[in-house]
This record gives C-alpha cells, structure tokens and sequence, in this order.
C-alpha cells in the first residue's frame, strides 16, 4: 500500500515497554520525521520505556499505555484515541488499536519478515515497507535535555575522573543474562592497568549487589554510578565515554543510540537479533549446540556465558579503547 502523504498530518507510534526494546524502536520515529517533516507524531508507550520519549520535543504528546490496565480504562483511551483522527498508525506491538480507532493509513495487521530480517531494529523498519516507505534510517536515538548533560559533567567531575571512561554493566533483568562479577572485575583491573582507564559501574537499583560483588573483587578503585542517573542521564554519560561494555540490557542500546563504543557479551539471547549496531562495536557470545536458546531456564550451568574468558574480552577492549575497532 502507497499513501498519500499529503494527507498525513497525525501519526501516532504505537511502540514498546522496555526501555531496550523502545530504543530499537526509534529509528522508525526517525525515518516518520524524515518522510513527514511538518506532521505531528504522538508516541503510545508501556510505563517503563516513558522515560525515553519524557523530554524529547519531537514527540508532540506522549501516552502512557499499561496492558494491566483495567477493561474500562483501555475503552476510555480507545476513543480518546479516535477522537484525535490519526490520518496514520504505526503499530510496533501488534495490538488492536489500529483496528479500534479507524486511521486512514495504518501498517499490516500480521506481518511477515523475510529471512535476511533478523536484527530486532530491521524488523521495527520493515514495517514501514508496508506503506510504500523505502527509504528507512537504520539509527536509534536518544534526545538529551541540556540539563542532564551538566547533571554528569558535574559527576565526572566530582568523582575526580580524567582518564579515558570506561563504562561497565555487569547487571541484567535477567540472571541468565548475566556475566560473571569476577569476569568484569578482571577486565576492569586490567584496562586501569593498562590503559589507564577510569572504570565506572552503572545499572539500576536492582543492580546494586551485582555491582558491589565486582567492586569487592577488584584490586584497583572504581566510581559507582549505580542507580545514581536517570535513563537519559546514563546516556549522557555513555556519550561521554571510550567504551561500554555490557551484558544484554538496556544500556547496550542506550549506548548504541549516543554513538558510544560498545562491547556487549551475549549468552542465552541472540546478538544477531538484539546485538549493538555501530560500526566499530563488537559482541562476544559462544556458539554451542545449545545457544542462543531465548530460554528462561538454563539447563547447562550457564555455560554460553561462564565460558567467555576475562582475557577475550579485556583483548577486544584493549582494541576498541585504542581506537582500531
């Protein structure tokens, strides 16, 4: 189907909730810019992933969708919604709205992504194909306020850090997810060593014991940023640094969408379908007979990640501190 785009004037993006998998989403945000630059675009979001789009003045209103909302309140917002006459519907998330609330345009109801589409990303964009729109911009982004980039000069500042920042996220929402503390306190010793690199650790509240059993494992000092920023606040900070290296999660993307350098270790989940994107970033995962399994349950003792060694992964930071990729 080919539109019209003279007559799309509002768009509303019906996105994500996690805050990893809306990033993946913004290139669709992007290229809808790019192809209707006067037109208005309203951004539908789970409560989590709110924080990605709470300042951005490209995304005209934001509206907070919570499936566990009762029966009635997802009535209510339904013809909220048609009320607001959408001339074009974009939906990430495959739920019905598209149907309830009568676009003029909206994107395939059931879609099928052929084998070359495997990135997470590539699939978001491919549903714009649909509308006749080709020329698609294969890049997450990430707006932050002003205000939040002075919120971490003052922390850099503050914790005294003047080497090369090197960015570490041994958390994950998932345990599977997630490398060995005594790996990344390894790595961490190592790169101060040799690169003189300042290590700082970042995660969210939950990620606190993580963080705090690799700081009892190194030898050297590090700066604990855990759940002392925001999510755009983490970003600034990623923008600022020589490296992340990070275990599959949300700052991976967060990372990718500042253009930061990130090295990511993948276990059980697939870094063809949720890998970083930038040209120089590189992912570690081990090919067994078992991974990349998408499982909830491991029954191998965690070996996809147990096996990556601390000296592959300090060797592949070494190359991407140094500037060689």
């Amino acid at each position: 189907m080919k539109i019209d785009k003279s007559r799309v004037n509002r768009i509303l993006v019906i996105t994500l909730s996690n805050v990893g998998d809306v990033i993946l989403t913004t290139p669709v945000i992007a290229t809808l810019k790019k192809e209707f630059p006067g037109s208005r675009i309203d951004v539908m979001v789970g409560p989590r992933g709110k924080a990605v789009f709470e300042k951005d003045p490209f995304v005209f209103k934001l509206i907070i969708y919570d499936k566990h909302m009762p029966l009635i309140a997802k009535r209510r917002l339904q013809l909220k919604l048609k009320k607001l006459r959408y001339d074009l519907v974009v939906d990430l998330r495959n739920t019905v709205f598209p149907l309830l609330i009568s676009p003029r345009y909206r994107t395939a109801t059931v879609q099928r992504f052929p084998p070359g589409v495997i990135h997470s990303m590539d699939k978001h964009l491919y549903r714009l194909k649909s509308l006749g729109i080709t020329d698609l911009v294969r890049q997450s982004e990430l707006y932050i306020p002003k205000e939040d980039e002075e919120f971490v000069g003052k922390l850099i500042r503050d914790e005294g850090l003047a080497g090369p920042i090197v960015v570490m996220n041994p958390g994950a929402k998932s345990h599977l997810k997630r490398w060995k503390a005594d790996g990344f306190a390894a790595v961490a010793d190592a790169l101060a060593d040799s690169c003189k690199a300042d290590i700082v650790l970042v995660g969210l509240e939950e990620d606190a014991a993580v963080a705090e059993e690799v700081i009892k494992k190194m030898k050297r000092k590090c700066a604990n940023f855990v759940n002392r920023t925001n999510i755009r606040q983490l970003a600034a900070l990623l923008k600022r640094s020589r490296l992340l290296i990070t275990n599959d999660s949300a700052p991976l993307h967060l990372g990718c969408a500042v253009g930061a350098k990130v090295l990511a270790l993948f276990g059980p989940t697939d870094p063809k379908k949720y890998g970083p994107t930038g040209e120089f970033d590189s992912a570690i995962s081990r090919k067994l007979h078992c991974s990349p399994c998408e499982k909830a349950v491991c029954e191998y003792n965690y070996e996809c990640l147990g096996s990556i060694d601390p000296e592959e992964v300090c060797d592949a930071a070494k190359l991407m501190i140094e500037g060689y990729g």
